[in-house]
């Protein structure tokens, strides 16, 4: 029934054509005259429709472009079509002003398939290339129109049931509910029965007939909990609702609009505390004493030696030196103990005397004995170079004599201790530090033999080597096996330093960081596993345009280039471990080529291969646009193009701001979703003139 559907569409629009080509014969004829009509027929009688006459987006671009409009012709590089050669030029909007980009809002906007869109810019093919713009409300595309359905971006829930499930779903405008519908079955999720009900929408409701004030689409199963996308009444008019580009960030791999082989970022703390003291509150209501005696009068507890109260908080610095329980009982005990180090205003630092015996403060005044290089023994020992010593209780005034980039000792003994340590930062409480015991070696490079790495011993470092000023060695060493011995099954290769915090991949198998990179972004098998993205786009067309409207769209290129600009610190020749890994847009382009051809998404590219004609705008083909007010659309949305990864936020990917800005964003916040999609050549359109108030109206019967 569908099909005999499209072939008396497709009659009814070759009859159409047939009628306004004699329409517009008749309308030649008397406007200019027999003559001069004649000098467009041919030696067989067929018209030759003069240049801008039929009725094509395409042509409504190019006109704009070739008489000194708000448009341009394309001059660079570039293919649309994954199977054939270009033939066409490529026209786009172009404003070199906001006054000249919100007239182009009144020259772009297009009703297909009962939805506003607005023409970007022509394809090599002869095709219009869309961008999403809302529901048509009025056969009209006003920036006032209201909500309607759209995504609320991607949840984890718990969901069992068993519930009613639907592979597709129905929408009343006049309730804003949803019921499942198409092919429906009752499931309880599970291990056995999650990979049959993903890609299926549901209402959570053990009754077929209920309706749901927000239905689900099922994304994923992680069991026990099930990821969903929510779908309600309340998206922006110019999009459909918010998704995340990718719910998975850690990876260079996620800014992939499919990706496959993921090498997931870790970290690890290099560094270690030392807290000197704690601190609290002092009151004139507590006692304190100058000494304190071990089991006496109270056996097995501290006790005051003749303790004594402070008459006013201008008192409070004389209590230097003294101990307290921070208790208002003159006679109380404890098994624990406060020496005060120091005070500040109302505020007390101190020494806890433990309860693990018949201890002094001798035995929690610790001694650090400090310097600015040390020996290595060769036995496991260490000895401090012209060394300096500091006791624990002196450390709240005196911290800054250390420092930091100093070799410490803990109770030293002749100045040599088995543990040597390597200040980073110091305070006036806490002391943070490399201890030896993290003394790894690193290497430029390694050797495999078959079953495990061994690193490079010509290039070799340590940690010590490396300091917040100098950060050559690590620059130049970026492989390590988290070991003084330089050999490991798993190498992990380090990719930027922040602080004293490494962040890396782990490898296997000899591979390597170039391997890895190759894996993650260029190998012919890359473009396996959807992104949240493209599970959303997909469903999103399957719902609205698959049965109906497929037919009137074009195969053409969605460019999701994953290009490296600047390698950073994945360089393995000595890239910087303080610069990110950069993409192609990174810096703003506006060229429209696409590099690499697992980044070309087309239905016809089985090494990027789409499952409907539809993906995303690339940064390029918005930024061509030239201004900020062509681009806006009142909320962020997400473009295809990859921006950088970063160590804090991880992967990020090219954004719209709300203002039509040129931005980025982590690819796993939640952002506007607005397909795109390119009318195939030729498709013409019956009425409007791009306003918002009579947009072009495509001819789909």
């Amino acid at each position: 029934m569908k099909k005999m559907r499209r072939i008396v569409k497709k009659r009814q629009l070759l009859n159409k054509r047939l009628v306004l080509n004699i329409i517009l014969v008749l309308f030649m004829f008397l406007s200019i005259g027999y003559s001069t009509l004649s000098t467009n027929l041919n030696i067989n009688g067929n018209l030759n429709v003069k240049k801008y006459y039929e009725k094509t987006l395409y042509n409504v671009l190019a006109k704009e472009a070739e008489t000194g409009g708000l448009a341009t012709k394309y001059t660079g590089a570039h293919h649309d079509s994954f199977t054939d050669a270009p033939s066409k030029d490529i026209y786009h909007w172009y404003a070199t002003n906001d006054t000249q980009g919100t007239q182009i809002l009144d020259k772009n906007n297009v009703i297909f398939a009962d939805h506003c869109w607005q023409m970007i810019r022509t394809t090599d093919t002869g095709g219009v290339k869309m961008i999403y713009n809302g529901e048509a409300e009025n056969n009209q595309c006003l920036n006032t129109r209201g909500t309607h359905p759209g995504y609320s971006g991607l949840n984890s829930e718990y969901i069992v049931g068993p519930y009613w499930y639907g592979t597709d779903y129905t929408y009343d405008s006049s309730t804003q509910t949803f019921k499942v519908s198409g092919t429906t079955e009752k499931a309880t999720m599970s291990d056995s029965t999650a990979s049959g009900l993903v890609g299926k929408y549901t209402c959570k409701s053990e009754n077929i007939d209920d309706s749901c004030a927000a239905i689900v689409l099922i994304d994923s199963y992680n069991a026990p909990n099930t990821n969903v996308i929510a779908i309600n009444s309340n998206s922006h008019y110019s999009q459909f609702g918010t998704l995340e580009f990718n719910a998975s960030a850690p990876s260079p791999a996620h800014v992939g609009y499919m990706y496959n082989t993921v090498y997931t970022s870790n970290s690890k703390s290099m560094t270690s505390t030392e807290v000197m003291f704690s601190s609290n509150s002092l009151s004139t209501s507590y006692w304190y004493a100058d000494s304190v005696t071990w089991g006496s009068p109270t056996a097995n507890r501290y006790n005051l030696d003749n303790p004594d109260q402070v008459t006013s908080t201008a008192n409070y610095p004389s209590l230097v030196g003294k101990y307290t329980f921070r208790n208002a009982t003159q006679t109380y005990t404890n098994s624990n103990v406060y020496y005060i180090v120091a005070v500040n205003n109302s505020t007390m630092y101190y020494i806890t005397l433990s309860n693990s015996g018949n201890h002094t403060l001798s035995d929690f005044n610790y001694t650090y004995t400090y310097g600015d290089s040390f020996t290595d023994n060769g036995d496991g020992t260490y000895t401090i170079n012209n060394p300096t010593t500091i006791e624990r209780k002196d450390w709240y005034t005196s911290y800054s004599s250390v420092g930091a980039n100093k070799y410490v000792c803990k109770n030293a003994v002749n100045d040599t201790c088995s543990y040597l340590w390597y200040t980073t930062a110091t305070s006036n409480t806490s002391m943070t530090y490399i201890s030896s015991s993290k003394n790894y070696k690193y290497a430029k490079g390694f050797t495999w033999d078959g079953s495990k790495y061994v690193l490079n011993n010509d290039t070799s470092t340590t940690f010590f080597d490396w300091n917040e000023t100098n950060k050559t060695s690590i620059n130049n060493a970026h492989y390590t096996c988290w070991n003084d011995t330089g050999e490991c099954t798993t190498i992990s290769y380090i990719y930027y330093m922040s602080g004293t915090k490494p962040y890396y991949i782990n490898i296997t198998n000899g591979k390597s960081v170039e391997d890895a990179v190759n894996e993650m972004l260029y190998d012919d098998g890359v473009n396996q596993v959807n992104s949240t993205m493209k599970s959303g786009v997909d469903a999103w067309y399957k719902h609205y345009l698959l049965e109906d409207y497929s037919d009137y769209l074009e195969d053409t290129i969605f460019c999701n280039d994953r290009s490296i600009s600047s390698l950073g610190g994945w360089n393995p020749d000595g890239g910087m471990t303080n610069t990110y890994l950069q993409f192609k847009n990174y810096n703003v382009s506006s060229d429209l080529s696409c590099t690499n051809t697992t980044d070309k998404f087309s239905v016809s590219n089985n090494k990027a291969k789409l499952t409907y004609k539809v993906g995303l705008m690339s940064s390029s083909e918005i930024n061509i646009l030239n201004n900020d007010n062509v681009r806006k659309a009142g909320r962020y949305y997400w473009l295809a193009s990859p921006y950088f990864f970063n160590i804090i936020y991880y992967a990020y990917s090219c954004v719209v701001t709300s203002s039509g800005h040129l931005s980025n964003d982590g690819i796993y916040f939640s952002q506007g979703l607005r397909p795109a999609v390119s009318l195939k050549p030729g498709t013409v359109y019956l009425s409007g003139d791009g306003f918002m108030e009579h947009p072009y109206v495509v001819d789909t019967n």
